[in-house]
């Protein structure tokens, strides 16, 4: 029966407590997550990957995405001289946005804070 092989840089977690607790441990640990989101040895760096991806969104969510997308799809041959469009993305996620953060900013809340402290609590109930 084949065995699937993961490659992977974490030591193993089914070690004693006590070399868990160990420094040599915690830092093959952090050196491994270091591995896992800064090193290209895996053909992708983790790190760089998320932060394509979020300025992506951000794009998308203020509305200024890049149309080459849409530009590609649409041509023959490359050829965009017969369509007569306007190439400017339509901001629809930025209405959303907008939405979602004004009924997050409009919520009023009420804090309710009461004292920890035994001195202040033996003060209360005096009064």
């Amino acid at each position: 029966m084949a065995e699937s092989v993961v490659n992977s840089y974490f030591p193993s977690q089914v070690v004693s407590d006590l070399e868990k607790m160990s420094y040599e441990y915690g830092l093959k640990v952090g050196k491994a997550i270091e591995s896992e989101w800064f090193n290209q040895d895996r053909g992708a760096n983790r790190y760089q990957t998320n932060k394509n991806n979020y300025h992506n969104l951000r794009l998308y969510a203020r509305g200024e995405q890049s149309i080459q997308k849409y530009k590609d799809e649409l041509s023959i041959n490359g050829d965009l001289s017969y369509l007569n469009l306007d190439w400017k993305p339509v901001p629809i996620i930025p209405k959303f946005v907008d939405i979602v953060v004004n009924g997050i900013a409009e919520r009023t809340y009420d804090i309710k804070a009461y004292s920890q402290d035994p001195y202040v609590l033996k003060k209360e109930q005096i009064t």
